[in-house]
């Protein structure tokens, strides 16, 4: 099988292809802008496998994107702006890419009659969970511009799926920690920033919990 996989120069994603490089036969092109959390380095010790290629390219590129899925069974579409942070200071630039990047994605896949696209989504969309955890059922409840543009990525993938049939699924995981992670996320900010004796930020109060899957 040949994958296409989004943002795999990032942390979850290249923690994705080295699995797949570990547990099956498949083949992989790495489809990635390598901005500021995408970074070749994450994949230097797969990258000189005869099923490994990489493309430079942006997922709002519909030309470049097009010419680069052509030929594959399977999408798994992993780029995106990921910061909450980063998402109150500058949404444009996150629904640009989680809403509008996830359409060109979808939609590319569907002309090119892609078999199966996985797009990777978050529990954030589910809002702020006061006893227990989500259900997939659940109402989307996003409160940041980050969670919003994720909300609306996984409604566009999804009304692929109901409009035109087109072979779509969507994850919605917890938050993930783990080797080749961009160090502004929790735990790697928190970890560096007690090594050098800085301050650790918190919300709140500090009491809220979360859920983590370790990559």
């Amino acid at each position: 099988m040949k994958l296409f996989v989004t943002g795999a120069a990032g942390f979850i994603g290249s923690n994705y292809v080295r699995h797949v490089f570990a547990n099956t036969e498949d083949e992989v092109t790495v489809y990635d802008a390598l901005t500021y959390a995408g970074n070749l380095s994450t994949l230097r010790d797969v990258d000189d496998s005869p099923r490994f290629s990489f493309v430079k390219g942006n997922i709002t590129d519909r030309g470049t994107i097009e010419a680069a899925m052509a030929g594959h069974d399977a999408v798994v579409h992993f780029a995106a702006e990921s910061h909450v942070d980063r998402s109150i200071v500058g949404p444009d630039d996150f629904v640009n890419a989680n809403c509008f990047g996830t359409n060109v994605v979808i939609d590319t896949a569907r002309n090119l009659e892609i078999g199966r696209v996985v797009h990777i989504g978050t529990d954030e969309v589910y809002g702020s969970v006061e006893v227990g955890s989500s259900k997939e059922t659940d109402p989307l409840e996003p409160r940041s511009p980050y969670s919003a543009s994720k909300a609306g990525s996984d409604l566009i993938a999804l009304s692929y799926h109901s409009t035109y049939g087109t072979p779509v699924m969507v994850t919605r995981c917890t938050n993930n920690f783990g080797p080749y992670q961009y160090p502004e996320k929790a735990i790697p900010l928190f970890t560096t920033n007690l090594l050098d004796g800085r301050p650790i930020p918190l919300y709140g109060d500090g009491q809220n919990e979360r859920d983590w899957l370790r990559r």
